[in-house]
């Protein structure tokens, strides 16, 4: 893939050695059937079915019809969000563009990220996907953008959870607070108070359903907000970092660098860091 996006389908004659990718992948099963493996658990694919793979996950077509063909979508999140370059997950992504949806992404791992399109929901989406990146007409590019978006809640939607009955309601809420404004205070006591839990037992609950500490997910949030500051504005660093949370520069700096291995400085002067988009337009 030489840019941000690529889909295309094809026949699959021979078995897939294992093998990962440094993109996100959604596999559609157009015809035929495959013994599948992902990350060494194995299951057979038929058509109507399609496979949702994260960065460096190993897979494989171990044995396959004779009429297999295959339509692979491979994009990186930068496609849906410039401030997602450093995404690496369909959950951070989910919980991106959906919030609150992102803690579900257990749920999908007991699917074996393997989804049933019953009733061609999501091969329309592909299909018009594939329209759009080939006929490349003025608004291609934005219009692929929100069909990925939509495959993704349509995806969700298959899973059939109920979220407002899951107890993550409350931490939804939170998401939402941290996305709207990452530069608040959000005190991880004062959002405790308000449901009426020890900031202990919210700390625990917010780790089992989003996957990461309190302190990681809002850090992070910042920190994307930093990055996009950095290269879309020429306001200061010692002014953005009050943008995003931080009233001592040093401890925005050392923030950055934890998480972006450069300076702010060093960051803005290097420009965009998704390596695909700087040589090649989509």
């Amino acid at each position: 893939m030489s840019s941000n996006f690529f889909i295309s389908t094809q026949t699959v004659p021979l078995p897939c050695e294992a093998h990962s990718h440094n993109f996100l992948e959604l596999a559609y099963i157009r015809e035929g059937w495959a013994q599948h493996t992902v990350n060494g658990k194995s299951c057979r694919i038929k058509k109507g079915d399609f496979v949702l793979l994260d960065f460096d996950e190993v897979h494989s077509y171990d044995v396959v019809s004779s009429n297999l063909v295959v339509t692979n979508c491979l994009f990186l999140p930068s496609l849906i969000d410039s401030s997602l370059s450093h995404c690496r997950k369909f959950q951070m992504l989910l919980d991106s563009c959906m919030m609150g949806i992102g803690y579900t992404y257990p749920q999908i791992m007991e699917h074996e990220k393997v989804f049933r399109d019953s009733n061609g929901a999501i091969l329309t989406i592909i299909e018009r996907i594939e329209s759009e990146f080939y006929r490349q007409e003025i608004g291609y590019y934005a219009l692929i953008r929100v069909l990925l978006i939509d495959l993704m809640i349509q995806t969700i939607r298959k899973i059939e959870i109920d979220i407002s009955y899951k107890p993550g309601v409350e931490i939804s809420w939170i998401l939402e607070e941290i996305r709207r404004n990452p530069a608040a205070e959000h005190s991880l006591t004062q959002y405790a108070a308000r449901f009426q839990m020890r900031p202990e037992a919210l700390s625990r609950l917010f780790q089992k359903q989003v996957g990461e500490s309190y302190s990681s997910y809002l850090r992070r949030r910042r920190m994307e907000l930093a990055c996009q500051l950095l290269l879309e504005t020429d306001i200061p660093i010692s002014e953005l970092s009050e943008r995003c949370g931080y009233y001592d520069g040093k401890s925005f700096r050392e923030a950055f660098r934890k998480t972006n291995g450069l300076s702010p400085r060093e960051y803005r002067k290097r420009g965009k860091p998704d390596l695909f988009t700087q040589h090649y337009l989509l």
